[in-house]
Parts: C-alpha cells; structure tokens; sequence
C-alpha cells in the first residue's frame, strides 16, 4: 500500500514538474482576427502613409525660404553657403511634390482601403 502511495506521489510530482502547461482550445474568432489584422495592414499603410505625405511635403515647401536666408546670411558664422544651396534645391521642387501628394492622395487611400476590404 505505501508502495503504490509513493509511487503515485512521484508519478503526480513528475506530472506537475514536466507538464507543458493547461490545454488551450483556440477560439475561431480569435484566429479570424489574426488572419484579417494580415490582410488588413498593408492596404491601412498604404492608405496611411499618403495621407502622411502631404503635410510633409507641405513642409519641405518652408525649405526655399529657409535656403535663400542661409544663402543670404552665408557669410555669418555658423551659417553654410552649402546648406543654403541644398536647402533651396529641395524647397524648388517641393511645391511639385506636394501638387503630385495632393492628386495622388485620394487614389492611394482609395485603393489602400479597398485592398484593406478585399478578402483574399
């Protein structure tokens, strides 16, 4: 009798010590959320990072002034001629960029969230 109480101790201590853990079930609602949050990303991205772009672009319009004051002022110190020039080179096409983010702007958001929508 204390042979098969020992022994079952020690067969329930082993069970407790190299158990892998409780038994989960995994719920379909849980697993269709990570399936759809795959799907879903890249179309909320795309659509995210246009929308992003235009005021970005908006500011980089704020360089062409900001070049011609370090062009201007490039004799002071601490102020470069060669950052001037860059500055102004990136504010000259940004008005461009930012005519070509405002078009783009509701194609992308468009087709970022229909690829959001679309199950594939």
């Amino acid at each position: 009798m204390q042979k098969l109480i020992v022994c079952a101790l020690l067969l329930g201590c082993a069970q407790f010590c190299f158990a892998e853990g409780p038994i989960v079930i995994p719920d379909p609602r849980v697993q269709a959320v990570a399936v759809a949050q795959k799907q879903f990303l890249p179309g909320l991205k795309r659509a995210g990072s246009s929308i992003l772009e235009v005021p970005w672009q908006l500011g980089q319009c704020l360089r062409l002034p900001l070049g011609l004051v370090e062009v201007v002022a490039s004799p002071l110190p601490g102020v470069e001629f060669k950052e001037g020039l860059k500055d102004l080179g990136v504010g000259v096409v940004a008005p461009f960029k930012f005519c070509i983010a405002i078009f783009e702007m509701p194609y992308e958001v468009f087709c970022g969230l229909g690829d959001a929508v679309t199950l594939k």
